[in-house]
């Protein structure tokens, strides 16, 4: 891999010139007539107690909208107090004339503030997200080139509503500064050495560029990945093979060790892995290091035993660098769990006018309310939801209004039927997210409203694209103890498991049947509630309800049509527990007529077939047969079948890791031609995979022999096809010993 990399070539070709002094907004800057004088009076004291109260009785004398100008500067000065404290901006303004004239100046910029106020995550670290920008802001002698990048700095140091405690806050001042890294990112702008669309990025994606507030690497580190790393701008999901993998050192250091670096423990960690090399976490930093020094929003993300990475080829499109994008994100505006944390993100803010229009709303809302005027910020903020209907702000700030005024029962009911949740196809986490602000009143409705509510958010999470990584036990466990009898428990697992059967892209409907088989398939009440569920999803899973009158043997068909996708989905959740009950049920109403071909070659591998959890297909297809794929992985034998594709793959997960000595494949009897460059595959983490074995030309049973000593708790067979092909086999079974 690293030949394909161009490592510490000259400067690129400058692209862009730079853009001094923008601050990116969306709309017309802010031009707000004189403040009232008791305001001015009060800032010019540097008391913001005094501040905030002269501006709330200010904003009472005001008609407060979007098309006042005076009166959304006072509502953001009043948002900015309200967010960072009257007390820490007082204190801060008797350090120094110097930081008090800094306050002065940027309660009275207009842009500034608007930068800071709708950057995604206003900090919430307040002495350190206030200081960043006067550091900045004296840096430059009071003229601030980029408001935006110093407002994503500070943002990121600071972190926000959704991230309390980023790591940043605690990091070595000398080795995390960000005056340092705002003079690196001016610098290598004025050079035209950033990503064209760089000078484009809103303070929010540039959150995304200057740090990882979970897990940054050093200022030095950007520096050097600047000028060591340098990849057509779409290629860096694969910057981090710049470095070599491998968990010992040059020197014989294992990187468990405190002496793995050594003797580059004075390099800047960007520069010590490109010469050492590393494991996952060392790699995938170094990659998304790599892209952000070139002015690519990227982030890490933490994967079950991996660290991966990802990288923003344009707006809306994250792509995985040694595994991502999906995992727990170290840099977020609304959650970490990708990929609907990103995605969230991105249709909140796709739209740059009305995202604005949105903000601007919300902070006259604010406004409003300082003002006392609360059934006035109630309308607002509803108003500010038409413009960005998923802002989970702006739904939260709506919602505590509504609950303030004691909203009835039978109104919620209907803001969320017709108002809320219909905006939600596609986004159905933030959905479930958001309606949880009104558990309260919901767990009051009667049960069949408790139930419409709850399908409503299912069809919303079915057309949401997820992945294992996204965890959804918690949410249906609240809305499932919510319901009191018996019959609502069964009616809400068949309305789940309908939404899903029609339109579940298999990772989310694997994730709620493994929560299911969890929660009820325990106990012998549980397991008819179940059982009764499942079979009446199955009956609706065609086309609307089922009809009347059908035979046992209709019924019976639709069944082992929904069992085959929720056996599939299982897989692709990972779920070992879903997949083997799922099985189960699906043998019950009968076996496929089929029988395997015996294996012939069970006495030529070391040790005893292992015991196996999970079998994972790549694609499905109507050929395949997912009621037969546990059997896959016993001598005994199942069927399977893939749809055509480049490089079709099955992955057997062990119950345990341990010593592999290999495996036996057999293909499926006929059209075995298909399949002959095949390779196979390990991994103790699920994500970083070792080549085993190979051949060109794979017999009809193939007898893959693994190095000594190997370990392994996944084995993945993968046939490399010159085109677009399937692939089928009948056993896939694994040895150790």
């Amino acid at each position: 891999m690293l030949g394909m990399l161009a490592l510490g070539l000259s400067p690129m070709t400058a692209v862009m010139a730079a853009e001094g002094g923008s601050s990116k907004l969306a709309l017309a800057p802010v031009k707000a007539k004189k403040l009232p004088a008791a305001v001015q009076s009060a800032i010019e004291k540097g008391d913001y107690a005094d501040v905030q109260s002269a501006l709330a009785g200010a904003l009472k004398t005001m008609d407060i909208s979007p098309k006042d100008a005076t009166a959304l500067h006072c509502s953001m000065m009043h948002e900015l107090i309200r967010v960072t404290g009257a007390e820490f901006l007082t204190a801060m303004a008797g350090e120094g004339k110097d930081k008090a004239r800094f306050l002065q100046e940027f309660m009275k910029d207009t842009e500034w503030l608007e930068v800071y106020l709708t950057c995604g995550l206003v900090p919430y670290q307040k002495d350190l997200g206030m200081q960043i920008l006067y550091r900045i802001w004296k840096e430059e002698e009071g003229d601030v080139k980029n408001k935006a990048l110093a407002t994503a700095l500070a943002s990121c140091w600071g972190g926000g509503e959704t991230w309390k405690e980023p790591a940043l806050a605690k990091a070595l001042p000398n080795k995390h500064n960000p005056v340092r890294r705002y003079k690196f990112f001016q610098k290598q702008e004025k050079k035209g050495l950033l990503h064209p669309n760089y000078k484009n990025l809103k303070a929010w994606e540039l959150r995304f560029v200057v740090a990882n507030p979970g897990q940054d690497w050093d200022d030095e580190s950007y520096e050097f990945a600047a000028k060591a790393i340098n990849l057509p701008w779409d290629k860096y999901g694969i910057a981090c093979w710049a470095a070599t993998y491998t968990g010992t050192s040059k020197f014989g250091d294992s990187v468990q060790g405190g002496a793995y670096n050594l003797p580059y423990a004075n390099e800047s960690w960007a520069e010590a892995t490109l010469r050492n090399g590393g494991v996952c976490g060392a790699m995938s930093h170094l990659g998304a290091v790599a892209a952000m020094a070139h002015g690519i929003p990227s982030y890490t993300v933490g994967q079950p035993g991996h660290c991966a990475y990802a990288v923003r080829t344009e707006r809306g499109k994250w792509v995985g660098g040694f595994g991502g994008p999906d995992g727990g994100m170290h840099n977020m505006i609304f959650g970490f769990r990708a990929p609907t944390s990103y995605n969230l993100m991105e249709a909140v803010y796709g739209d740059d006018e009305k995202v604005a229009k949105a903000y601007r709303k919300s902070l006259c809302a604010r406004g409003l309310e300082a003002a006392g005027k609360d059934a006035e910020a109630e309308k607002m903020w509803r108003s500010a939801l038409k413009d960005s209907p998923m802002h989970p702000f702006f739904r939260a700030a709506l919602h505590e209004q509504m609950k303030k005024r004691g909203v009835s029962a039978p109104e919620c009911y209907e803001y969320l039927t017709k108002d809320m949740l219909p905006k939600y196809a596609g986004h159905g986490v933030a959905a479930i997210d958001a309606t949880a602000d009104l558990a309260d009143i919901i767990a009051a409705m009667e049960e069949k409203d408790q139930l419409n509510i709850y399908r409503m958010e299912h069809e919303a999470l079915a057309t949401t694209p997820s992945s294992w990584a996204v965890k959804l036990d918690e949410l249906v466990q609240k809305q499932q103890t919510a319901l009191q009898s018996d019959s609502a428990r069964q009616k809400f697992l068949e309305n789940m498991f309908v939404a899903h059967i029609k339109n579940g892209d298999g990772t989310t409907f694997g994730q709620l049947l493994e929560w299911a088989v969890k929660t009820y398939v325990a106990t012998e009440e549980g397991s008819k509630i179940f059982n009764k569920a499942f079979a009446k999803a199955a009956e609706k899973a065609g086309s609307g309800e089922a009809a009347g009158g059908e035979s046992a043997e209709e019924r019976n068909k639709k069944m082992a049509e929904a069992y085959k996708k929720a056996i599939v989905a299982a897989e692709q959740a990972r779920s070992g527990p879903a997949f083997m009950a799922l099985t189960k049920g699906a043998l019950a109403l009968g076996k496929p007529d089929y029988k395997a071909s015996p294996l012939q070659k069970m006495g030529e591998l070391q040790g005893k077939p292992a015991a196996a959890s999970l079998f994972r297909i790549s694609t499905t297809s109507n050929y395949d047969a997912p009621v037969l794929h546990a059997s896959i992985m016993t001598p005994e034998g199942g069927k399977c079948h893939t749809a055509k594709e480049q490089n079709p793959n099955f992955i057997v997960e062990l119950q345990k890791p341990g010593h592999t000595t290999g495996c036996i494949i057999r293909k499926v009897d006929g059209n075995e031609w298909r399949m002959k460059k095949a390779v196979v595959y390990t991994s103790e983490d699920g994500a970083t995979w070792f080549k085993r074995a190979e051949t060109n030309d794979m017999p009809k049973e193939w007898v893959a022999k693994f190095p000594d000593g190997t370990r392994a708790k996944w084995v993945k067979l993968e046939f490399e096809n010159a085109g677009p092909d399937f692939a089928h086999i009948s056993h896939f079974v694994v040895f150790t010993r």
